[in-house]
């Protein structure tokens, strides 16, 4: 599976890039962010718009790849070895600062994928900076769009001062998911011609 994608995907980095250098302004949405934290755990929950058809956009949430250009934290992705009975695993490492503390996570997952509907990032614990890590994104078309219902469940033991952190973190999540949603429709966009020929 992971050969399949990874040739399909590959036909599409000349595009991205040229999307990239473009400063083309996206039109993705925010529609709502949940933050719930609780010790080192945190539970993200949004709703996001993308303005590019359900195909386009499920191909970019699986192009790992290229998944590091989606956003200002994620310093490395790429997909690794599948797991022995051949499910795709992914590796990630973000870097990221909350004030003034900083933390670098590396993470190897499981992906469980429904195709064209759901994709989740269930993270080894044994090879990740994460006692827990799932993510997830449910796909769902809006005409010529497509609506991300996205959540992250994540415990990384990260400290934070307890009355500062609840502020400093929804901040740093809501700007970080609209950059992200900016970047997944530009990499959606970048996969247009790819779906189409796969579709015809």
């Amino acid at each position: 599976m992971h050969t399949l994608l990874s040739q399909s995907f590959k036909r599409s980095v000349a595009s991205f890039v040229w999307l990239l250098f473009a400063g083309q302004t996206m039109a993705a949405d925010v529609n709502w962010i949940e933050v719930d934290r609780q010790g080192g755990r945190v539970d993200v929950r949004s709703e996001i718009l993308i303005n590019a058809p359900l195909p386009e956009v499920y191909a970019a949430l699986l192009d790992y790849d290229k998944f590091a250009q989606m956003g200002d934290t994620f310093a490395d992705s790429r997909y690794v070895e599948p797991a022995s009975d051949g499910a795709p695993r992914i590796y990630t490492r973000t870097e990221g600062c909350i004030w003034f503390f900083c933390k670098t996570i590396e993470r190897y997952a499981r992906l469980e994928v429904q195709p064209q509907q759901k994709i989740v990032a269930i993270a080894e614990p044994e090879l990740s900076d994460a006692a827990v890590s799932i993510e997830s994104w449910t796909l769902t078309a809006d005409g010529d769009s497509t609506v991300i219902a996205y959540r992250h469940e994540i415990d990384t033991g990260f400290w934070v001062p307890p009355l500062l952190g609840a502020l400093i973190i929804n901040r740093s999540v809501e700007k970080g998911t609209q950059k992200a949603a900016g970047r997944i429709e530009q990499l959606a966009l970048s996969h247009r011609g790819t779906t189409v020929a796969q579709n015809n």
